[in-house]
């Protein structure tokens, strides 16, 4: 369930400033607690940067957050707070996909099979992201749609690029792609700048659209923690970012996630044929169910010839 910003500041309230470290402790996690009921899927610079804004944590510097990641590992540990509230995509396991016995894999096709939607739709929509840490926190979108997600990893690799503009090239459907990233001198420049001059020197025709962070999230009178651009002085987009944008920096990770995940969905609605979509959605179903069928009646015929392996069903 998801909790208001409003009732979060009124739950806030009720949280008491103890003495000593194991109650400020206490109030930090139970605080994370009341967050996570509003964001989560969360990362932890997510939670870190509402802490921040609540007056619960005296900065956003390495030492600040890495103490909150150790309260939530522990609040985790003891059941305080859910383990998959929190996202960390960039250490999840790989592994290869194994069955006890045909049944299972047979089982799990039925289960997982999804129909592209995409397939019957005017266009294409991809979201990319400068960095990794969104890839969790937008699970819940990406999956909902079947979107593809690319993690630039700040500038992103010529193969990569090339590749997107390679299919972008292939496709006789016109690709948005919605961009999420920093509002500071490389974020700005990578999508303003390099990803449009390498996707047209690669040949590919992509419409970029930066929902995040955008003017709005940047403006006057905005909510959001931001920093001094000079602390990027060293970057070599320096200057071009002070000349456009200001002398002010901020991070996507400080916008809520709740916001970030519904302005992505939005811009996706905005670009689907909704009648084909639910079209396709009927289709899926009516095949899903074929391959139920299908499966117990396979399953019966072995079982008639002996030959079934007893198999979850």
């Amino acid at each position: 369930m998801q909790r208001s910003s409003a009732a979060f500041d009124e739950l806030l309230q009720v949280i008491r400033p103890g003495r000593g470290k194991a109650a400020a402790t206490l109030r930090l996690v139970e605080a994370a607690k009341l967050i996570l009921e509003e964001i989560a899927p969360a990362s932890v610079r997510a939670v870190c940067y509402r802490l921040f804004i609540a007056g619960l944590i005296r900065d956003m510097s390495k030492n600040s957050t890495d103490a909150v990641s150790r309260h939530l590992v522990w609040a985790r540990e003891t059941g305080q707070i859910p383990w998959e509230s929190i996202v960390d995509e960039t250490r999840e396991a790989e592994r290869i996909a194994s069955w006890s016995n045909p049944d299972d894999i047979i089982n799990t096709a039925v289960r997982q099979y999804r129909k592209d939607y995409w397939a019957t739709q005017p266009n294409r929509v991809e979201v990319w992201s400068e960095k990794g840490t969104l890839r969790g926190t937008l699970a819940p979108v990406l999956e909902t749609y079947g979107v593809t997600f690319r993690v630039m990893h700040g500038y992103g690799s010529a193969t990569s690029i090339h590749g997107a503009a390679e299919e972008a090239s292939e496709s006789d459907k016109p690709l948005t792609v919605l961009y999420a990233g920093d509002w500071d001198p490389s974020g700005m420049h990578i999508s303003e700048v390099d990803l449009p001059n390498r996707l047209d020197r690669y040949g590919g025709t992509v419409t970029i659209k930066r929902v995040a962070l955008n003017e709005t999230d940047t403006s006057r009178g905005t909510k959001l923690p931001s920093f001094e651009a000079k602390t990027k002085s060293k970057d070599p987009r320096f200057r071009w970012f002070l000349s456009r944008y200001g002398v002010r920096c901020w991070e996507v990770d400080a916008l809520s996630p709740v916001v970030l995940r519904d302005r992505i969905d939005a811009e996706i609605v905005a670009l689907l044929d909704i009648d084909n979509w639910n079209h396709a959605v009927r289709i899926e179903g009516a095949e899903r169910d074929s391959m139920q069928t299908f499966l117990t009646d396979w399953q019966s015929n072995l079982r008639q010839a002996g030959k079934y392996s007893g198999g979850s069903e």
